[in-house]
C-alpha cells in the first residue's frame, strides 16, 4: 500500500485516498482544516488551486460550495457530493466531480476530472467570461447613452417649458402694449388739443376782461371783480395748466412703461443682437418697479453705458428670475443692488442682497430643473435653472453663488461680449 501522506494527522486518509484511486485514475486530493487551510494536496489539486506544493498557499479557492460551508458541516463522512467549482470567480473557473468527506477536524475533497475535457470546458468558460465581459462593458455604454438621452431630454423639456412661457408673456406684453397704446395716444393728443384749447379760453378771458376794465362803469367793473374773487378763477387757470402738465407726464410714464415691458419681452429679438447694456437692464428694472416699492426695498444700480452682443429677451429674463429671488429673500427695507463692470473680453454682473441667504446643503441643487425651497404651488423650480441654461449654455457664460446665512447672496454672472 502506497503512503500518500507521512504525517500522521494526514495518514488516516490514505486507506479512503487508496480506495477512491481505484475507482479513477484522474483525481485531484486535497484536505484542508476546519479553518479553511490547506493541509496537503496531490499535484492535481495544487494546479486546480493554483498552488506552489511546498507552501500549500492557493491563490484560487473553493468557489460553489465554499470552504466556510463545508467546515460548519457538523456531519460525519462523506458531507458533500456532486460537482465542484474550484477558481478565482473571474477568468478561472474548474468543474470537478466531487466528494467530500469530514472527520474529526479535517474535510478531505476528492475532485474527479477528465483533464482534456477539463482545459475544453475551460477554454469554453474563458471565452463565455470575456462574452459576459463584452456584454457588460456594451451595457455600461448603452447606459451611458440612455442617461446622456435623458439629459438631452429634460434639458429639452426645460427649454420648451421657457420657449412656452416667454411666448405667452409675449403675447400678454403684445396684446397689452396693443390694448394700451391707442387709447393712451388718444388721451396724449387730447391733452394737447385741451392744453391749447384752454389757453384759447384763457386769452379770451383776458381780453374780456380788459375791456370790461377799459370801457365799463365802477358798478360793472366791481360785479366782474367779485365774480373772479367768488369762483377763484386766476386759481383756476393756474390749476387746469398744473394738471395739463402732470397728466401728460404721467401718460409719458405710461407710454415708457408699455415701451419697456415691449423691450423687455423681446419678441422681434430671438437672435443675437448688439444691444445697449444700460437700456436693456432699466426695462427690466422698470418691469420690477412695484415688487421693489412693495417692500420698500433700498435698489441701487451701477452700469456702464456700452453695448455688448448678447440674446436681449433671454439675458432679461436671466436677470430678472435672480432678481425677484433676490426681493423674496429680502426683509422690508432690505438691499438690492447691481453692478456691471467690464473685464477684458467679458461683462461680468454682480447682483447682491442682504436677505436670508442660501444653506450650504441646497446650494448645489438651486439650479436643477424643478427644485425649491417653496411651498407646492408657489413656485415651479425653473427660474434659477432657466438662468443657468441662458448664461451657461446659450451665452457660453459662467454662474457663481456665494452666500451666508442670514447676511445675504451674491450672483456673479460672466459672459463675453461677443458671441462665439
Amino acid at each position: 500500500m502506497i503512503k500518500y501522506f507521512e504525517n500522521g494527522l494526514l495518514s488516516d486518509w490514505n486507506d479512503l485516498i487508496e480506495e477512491q484511486l481505484l475507482k479513477s485514475q484522474s483525481l485531484a486530493i486535497g484536505v484542508f482544516n476546519t479553518n479553511g487551510n490547506l493541509l496537503g494536496a496531490n499535484s492535481m489539486m495544487c494546479y486546480f488551486l493554483d498552488a506552489d506544493p511546498i507552501s500549500l498557499k492557493p491563490n484560487n479557492f473553493l468557489v460553489n460550495p465554499e470552504i466556510q460551508v463545508l467546515t460548519s458541516n457538523n456531519q460525519s463522512d462523506i458531507i458533500f457530493e456532486g460537482m465542484m467549482t474550484i477558481g478565482n470567480r473571474g477568468n478561472i473557473n474548474y468543474a470537478l466531480n466531487s466528494k467530500v468527506f469530514k472527520r474529526n477536524d479535517q474535510i478531505l475533497i476528492f475532485g474527479e476530472t477528465n483533464i482534456p475535457l477539463l482545459f475544453e470546458e475551460n477554454d469554453k468558460m474563458s471565452v463565455l467570461n470575456q462574452e459576459v465581459n463584452n456584454l457588460q462593458r456594451q451595457l455600461i455604454k448603452e447606459k451611458k447613452n440612455l442617461q446622456n438621452i435623458l439629459t438631452e431630454l429634460r434639458d429639452t423639456q426645460q427649454m420648451l417649458i421657457h420657449s412656452e412661457k416667454m411666448n405667452a408673456m409675449g403675447k400678454l406684453v403684445a396684446g397689452v402694449a396693443h390694448e394700451l397704446n391707442n387709447p393712451i395716444s388718444f388721451v396724449y393728443s387730447n391733452m394737447f388739443t385741451l392744453e391749447k384749447n384752454m389757453s384759447d379760453i384763457f386769452n379770451l378771458f383776458n381780453q374780456v376782461e380788459m375791456l370790461i376794465s377799459q370801457n365799463a362803469d365802477e358798478t360793472v367793473k366791481k360785479k366782474v371783480s367779485e365774480i373772479l374773487e367768488n369762483n377763484e378763477l386766476l386759481f383756476l387757470k393756474d390749476d387746469v395748466n398744473d394738471i395739463v402738465k402732470e397728466s401728460r407726464i404721467g401718460i409719458e410714464r405710461i407710454k415708457t412703461i408699455v415701451e419697456d415691458l415691449r423691450k423687455f419681452s423681446r419678441l422681434d429679438e430671438s437672435e443675437v443682437k448688439i444691444v445697449n447694456i444700460l437700456d436693456n437692464l432699466k426695462s427690466t428694472f422698470t418691469f420690477l418697479r412695484s415688487e421693489i416699492s412693495n417692500k420698500n426695498i433700498h435698489f441701487s444700480y451701477e452700469i456702464p453705458d456700452i453695448n455688448i452682443e448678447c440674446y436681449p429677451g433671454q439675458l432679461n429674463q436671466a436677470i430678472i428670475n435672480i432678481l425677484i429671488n433676490a426681493i423674496q429673500s429680502v426683509e422690508v427695507g432690505g438691499n438690492i443692488s447691481i453692478k456691471v463692470k467690464e473685464e477684458n473680453d467679458f461683462i461680468v454682473f454682480f447682483i447682491q442682497d442682504d436677505g436670508i441667504g442660501i444653506p450650504n446643503e441646497i446650494k448645489d441643487r438651486i439650479f436643477e430643473p424643478f427644485f425649491t425651497t417653496k411651498p407646492v404651488g408657489s413656485g415651479t423650480g425653473l427660474g434659477l435653472s432657466i438662468t443657468y441654461k441662458i448664461i451657461h449654455d446659450l451665452h457660453h457664460g459662467s454662474i457663481d453663488v456665494q452666500s451666508e446665512l442670514g447676511k445675504g447672496t451674491l450672483f456673479t454672472l460672466t459672459i463675453p461680449k461677443k458671441i462665439k
